[in-house]
C-alpha cells in the first residue's frame, strides 16, 4: 500500500517546486537571456521563476516607477514564454528599505526620512521605516509590481532593523523616532511630562546590564508595532491589485529578528491577507562549508525559523550560491541543501544559483541536470507528508519574546538581546539524538533541552511545573538563569560562580564515576578553547547528586562540579555564553554520555539515536499510520553501516522500507532491528535517507 502511494503521488505533477531567482537587465542582450532561461527551465525541471528587479550590483537605490517599468516589461516577455509551458513567475524586488547603502543615495523627489544607528550615524539611502513619504512610495510599488499578475512578490530580507551597513548594528534612532521613544516614556510614567530622550540615554537603556530597563521594552514594542504595520500596508498594497498574489517574506536569523521584537504570526498574518502566507528561510551556507558545520547552522537557524511560522505557511528556503558558480559551491552540496530541505516541511526551494549582475543562466555549469536527478527523490520524501509538529525527540524550547526579559552581560551593544537558545538543538543534531524545537510552554513527562535565559519567559508556576513533570538538561547559562530568578532549588544548587574562558582556572574535565567511555578510564575533555564560561556550581547537600565529571585546572587540582544528574531529573552541563563556538563539547566522550543518560530513561521518553557516528542527524516522524526516519549523513565520511537505538515506542516487528536517491522508487530495505537497534547499511557523505516503519 505504502509503495502505491508514494508511486502516484510521484507520478503526478511535482509536488516539490524549483523557483529560480533570475535577473536579467532591461536592454543587456534580454532575447538571449530569456532564451537561455526557457531552455534552462525546460531541461532543470523549474516549476517558477522569481524575477529580480534593481538587484544587487545593478542596484540603483530607491527606483521610481518610471525607472521600474523596463524591468517589468522584461518581466512580462518571461512571462509570455514561461506561463505556455506551466511555468509560474513571481517577482522579486531587492529592496525595501535598502540592504545599505554602498554609495547610493536618494533621488530628487525622494524626501525620505533616513535610518539612524544607535550611536547617531545617519545613512545616505537606507530609509527609515517610519517616515510616511517612504511609506508612501513603497506601497505604490508594490501595487505596481502586483498589476502583471505574479504568483508572489517577494520582500527581501532588508525588511529589517539590523544590518544596513554601513551603519553599527542598524535602527531606527532618528529624530522622529526619539520624539516618538521620548512621548512613550512620558506616557508610561518613567519620566516627567516634556522630558526630551537623548540617543545615549535611550540606548544604554535597552541593553543595560543586568536588570531589564524599561527602556527596552519602548524599543521593541515600537520596532514590532512599526514592521507588523508595514507588512499589512504591503499586502494591502498588492492585494488592491491583485487578490490572488501572495505576498512572501524573506528572512534570516530568528535570535537577531527578537532583537528587533519581531511578531511572527503578525507579520505574516499582514503580509498574506486572504492567501498562504508564504516564506523563505534562509539556508545558513551561501558559499560551501563543511556538511558538519552547515547542518549545525541548518539547526540553529531553519530549523528554529521554521518553529515561529504560521502552522500553514507555504515555504522555499533560499539555496544561494554566492558568488555564483560552481567556485562558490558544488553541485553535490548543491544538492544536499535542495534534500535537506524537506526536513522544515518545504513545498519547494528558491534558486539563486546566478548572478545577479544580468548574465541570466549559465548552462556550461550543468546545474540543470543535478536538479532534474534530485527531483525525483524530493519528490518522494515530500510525499511521505513530513511535518515539523510531528517531530519527536528532546524538546529545546524557544520564545520570540526573550529579547524583552533576557539579562545582558556587559550592556556594551544591540548584539546582547540575542538569544541564546539553539544550544542544545545544535549539539543534539551533532550527537545523533533526535530533537525539536517548540514554542509549547506546558510538558509532560518529555525531556526538554534549555539554553540560554529562555527560563525567564516562564510565570513561576509554568517554571515549576516544569521541573516537577519532565527530566531537564541544563546548560549553563539556563543553570545559572534558574538560580538567579530564585528557583535553584529545582536542580539543587545553591551558589554559582562564573569562571570566563581561558581564565587559568578550569583546564579540562575528567570522568570520574567510575564508567567507561571512548574505551578508556577517566577520560579526559576540554574546559578551555570553545568551552564557553564554566559555572561553578555548589550544589546543596543532597545525596540525589551524581557527580559525571570533575573540573580541574592545569595542575590536576578539583576546581568543581562538571556534568551532574540532580535527582535522577535534572542534567546539568555546566557552561554557557559560547562567545567562541563550542565545538570543545564536540568530542564522542560526552557524546557518549549523554545517550547513555538519555538512553536509559524511563519508558515513553527515550528518544531515538544514531550509535557511534558523529554529525549523522536524525529525525523522527510519527505521522500516525507509519513512521518515518529521515538520517542525514553530515560526518563526511561514507559509511558502511548505521545502528539507529530506536524510541521505546517503536515495535522491533514492522515492515521497513527506504527512500535513497539510488532507487526511482520505495523499496523494502535491507535494514534489520534487533532489541530496539535499528541497523542501516550504507549511508554516503552528504546523503539523505528515509526510513519507514510500518506495523
Amino acid at each position: 500500500m505504502l509503495n502505491s502511494d508514494i508511486k502516484e503521488c510521484s507520478s503526478k505533477k511535482s509536488n516539490y517546486q524549483y523557483v529560480l531567482r533570475f535577473a536579467v537587465q532591461p536592454g543587456f542582450n534580454e532575447e538571449e537571456r530569456l532564451s537561455d532561461l526557457v531552455d534552462f527551465c525546460r531541461t532543470a525541471s523549474i516549476d517558477e521563476v522569481m524575477f529580480f528587479i534593481n538587484c544587487e550590483e545593478l542596484n540603483q537605490g530607491h527606483l521610481t516607477i518610471e525607472e521600474t517599468k523596463p524591468w517589468m516589461k522584461v518581466i512580462e516577455k518571461g512571462k509570455e514564454l514561461l506561463e505556455p509551458l506551466g511555468i509560474k513567475i513571481s517577482i522579486n524586488p531587492w529592496t525595501t528599505t535598502l540592504h545599505t547603502d554602498r554609495g547610493r543615495k536618494l533621488k530628487k523627489g525622494q524626501d525620505f526620512r533616513l535610518m539612524v544607528d544607535p550611536y547617531g550615524n545617519k545613512a545616505s539611502a537606507v530609509a527609515c521605516p517610519l517616515c510616511s513619504n517612504w511609506q508612501k512610495y513603497i506601497a505604490e510599488m508594490y501595487s505596481y509590481y502586483a498589476t502583471i499578475k505574479p504568483n508572489v512578490v517577494w520582500v527581501e530580507d532588508d525588511f529589517r532593523l539590523h544590518n544596513h551597513d554601513p551603519l553599527i548594528w542598524g535602527g531606527c534612532f532618528c529624530e522622529h523616532h526619539m520624539e516618538e521613544y521620548s512621548r512613550l516614556v512620558t506616557e508610561l510614567g518613567i519620566k516627567p511630562e516634556g522630558y526630551k530622550l537623548t540617543r545615549e540615554e535611550f540606548v544604554k537603556g535597552i541593553y543595560k546590564e543586568g536588570e531589564v530597563h524599561p527602556y527596552r521594552k519602548i524599543w521593541l514594542d515600537v520596532s514590532r508595532e512599526t514592521m507588523v504595520n508595514l507588512a499589512n500596508l504591503l499586502g494591502d498594497a498588492v492585494h488592491k491589485v491583485s487578490p490572488d498574489t501572495k505576498v512572501g517574506l524573506m528572512s534570516s536569523s530568528p535570535p537577531v529578528h527578537c532583537a528587533e521584537g519581531r511578531d511572527w504570526e503578525a507579520i505574516f498574518k499582514g503580509f498574506s491577507g486572504n492567501n498562504s502566507p508564504v516564506s523563505r528561510p534562509h539556508l545558513p551556507s551561501y558559499n560551501e562549508v563543511t556538511p558538519q558545520n552547515y547542518i549545525l547552522g541548518f539547526s540553529a537557524v531553519s530549523m528554529m525559523t521554521k518553529t515561529y511560522l504560521p502552522k500553514n505557511t507555504e515555504i522555499y528556503p533560499e539555496l544561494e550560491n554566492f558568488q555564483d558558480t560552481r567556485f562558490a559551491k558544488s553541485k553535490a552540496f548543491t544538492r544536499f541543501q535542495i534534500e535537506t530541505s524537506a526536513l522544515i516541511d518545504s513545498q519547494g526551494i528558491t534558486l539563486n544559483i546566478f548572478d545577479m549582475m544580468g548574465n541570466g543562466v549559465l548552462l556550461t555549469e550543468g546545474y540543470q541536470h543535478t536538479l532534474v536527478d534530485t527531483k525525483g527523490f524530493i519528490n518522494k520524501l515530500t510525499a511521505l507528508g513530513l511535518n515539523t509538529l510531528k517531530l519527536k525527540g528532546v524538546k529545546i524550547p524557544i520564545c520570540q519574546e526573550s529579547s524583552y526579559t533576557l539579562k545582558t552581560q556587559k550592556g556594551n551593544g544591540m548584539n546582547e538581546l540575542y538569544p541564546r537558545e539553539a544550544f542544545w538543538g545544535q549539539l543534539l543534531t551533532a550527537y545523533g539524538v533526535a530533537n525539536t524545537y517548540t514554542r509549547e510552554r506546558k510538558h509532560i513527562n518529555s525531556i526538554i533541552a534549555v539554553s540560554g535565559q529562555y527560563l525567564r519567559n516562564l510565570s513561576s508556576e509554568e517554571l515549576v511545573d516544569l521541573f516537577e513533570n519532565n527530566y531537564i538538561l541544563l546548560e549553563g547559562e539556563a543553570a545559572y538563569t534558574l538560580w538567579d530568578m530564585g528557583f535553584g532549588y529545582l536542580a539543587g544548587i545553591d551558589d554559582v560562580t562564573w569562571y570566563k574562558i581561558n581564565s587559568g582556572v578550569q583546564a579540562y574535565e575528567e570522568t570520574c564515576n567510575g564508567e567507561i567511555y571512548s574505551g578508556i578510564n577517566n577520560s579526559r575533555m576540554s574546559s578551555q578553547c570553545s568551552a564557553g564560561q564554566y559555572l561553578a556550581i555548589k550544589y546543596s547537600e543532597h545525596k540525589k547528586v551524581e557527580k559525571i565529571t570533575e573540573v580541574k585546572s592545569p595542575d590536576g587540582k578539583n576546581v568543581g562540579f562538571g556534568m551532574t544528574i540532580f535527582d535522577n531529573k535534572v542534567f546539568i552541563l555546566p557552561y554557557g555564553i559560547f562567545e567562541s563556538g563550542f565545538n570543545s563539547h564536540l568530542n564522542t566522550t560526552r557524546q557518549e554520555i549523554l545517550q547513555s543518560l538519555i538512553g536509559e530513561l524511563q519508558s515513553g521518553i527515550r528518544p531515538t539515536m544514531v550509535l557511534d557516528a558523529p554529525y549523522v542527524s536524525v529525525y523522527d516522524y510519527d505521522l500516525g499510520d507509519k513512521k518515518v526516519i529521515i538520517l542525514v549523513n553530515a560526518s563526511g565520511d561514507d559509511l558502511e553501516k548505521v545502528k539507529i537505538r530506536l524510541a521505546n515506542d517503536i515495535s522491533d516487528q514492522v515492515n521497513i522500507y527506504e527512500i535513497n536517491r539510488c532507487e526511482k522508487d520505495i523499496i523494502r530495505s535491507n535494514a534489520v532491528i534487533e532489541n530496539g537497534i535499528l541497523t542501516i547499511k550504507g549511508l554516503y557523505r552528504l546523503e539523505v535517507k528515509a526510513v519507514i516503519l510500518e506495523s
